[in-house]
């Protein structure tokens, strides 16, 4: 899903918010339905503030939306290579939005720096990672404004996607950072949305799998995003699309999570 049907899809969503919302607000003043006190105007307005929220962010992307297609019709085009990614948190339709430091080399302004934000689909997630130029567009007139042309990007491999979103770590750091997620965590879930077998094992023999994962943790809005992780032989099965995964995630980093194997039963 791009930022213009994100943005439809929320004006939808707002204008039926809004909807609702002004017909709690409406019941809940004219009191018809007795008994409801202040909850039904109470719903009314949260509802309202909502939607006007989602309408501002509808109306950001659109706009966005706008200036992606007239920078399409004048870009020149160019070649970047990643100097580094980091994903912000947000995703759009599982396809996650990444901030990436480019070096860039366009005709007309040579070879220079810039950071873009830019969601990046996921069977070109790998190319974050494998050193091969991406293929871009240049505003001739403001060099930092650059379009990643996604549709020239070749589909990555597994080995190159998990590269691209397992960072590197000692192994003992890593385990006593599982150690305390499952000790001190929130509990949550993740479930299966897709998943393959990366080619590879970890140092305890267990086969790792690279899946795209709708995450759900106590107190918290879900979220969607890739994920690169080991799993015990017997519990394999669950890594089909629609498997449930129980997690516990870190309480000051929503970003990190540990796999508790132990509540799940084996196959």
């Amino acid at each position: 899903m791009n930022t213009s049907r994100g943005a439809q899809v929320l004006f939808l969503t707002a204008a039926l918010e809004f909807v609702l919302g002004a017909g709690f607000l409406i019941a809940g003043t004219a009191e018809l339905v007795p008994g409801t006190g202040m909850s039904f105007p109470f719903i009314g307005v949260a509802l309202i503030v909502g939607a006007a929220l989602m309408m501002m962010i509808a109306v950001r992307w659109r706009i966005r939306h706008g200036q992606e297609m007239a920078l399409r019709t004048r870009m020149v085009r160019g070649t970047a290579q990643v100097l580094a990614a980091r994903q912000t948190g947000v995703s759009i339709n599982d396809q996650p939005q990444v901030a990436l430091d480019l070096r860039v080399t366009a005709p007309g302004h040579g070879v220079y720096d810039a950071s873009v934000k830019t969601f990046v689909p996921l069977i070109a997630l790998g190319m974050l990672g494998s050193g091969r130029p991406l293929s871009v567009g240049v505003d001739p007139a403001d060099r930092q404004r650059i379009l990643v042309d996604w549709e020239f990007v070749p589909s990555a491999s597994a080995e190159e996607i998990e590269r691209a979103v397992a960072p590197a770590i000692d192994p003992a750091e890593a385990a006593r950072t599982k150690a305390q997620i499952l000790a001190t965590g929130v509990p949550g879930t993740v479930r299966v949305l897709s998943a393959e077998f990366a080619g590879s094992l970890d140092e305890q023999g267990r086969p790792v799998y690279s899946a795209q994962l709708h995450i759900q943790v106590q107190g918290r809005p879900p979220v969607a995003g890739p994920a690169v992780f080991a799993v015990p032989l017997e519990r394999v099965s669950v890594m089909q699309p629609g498997g449930v995964i129980p997690i516990k995630a870190d309480p000051y980093d929503p970003q990190k999570f540990a796999a508790d194997w132990d509540r799940l039963p084996a196959s």
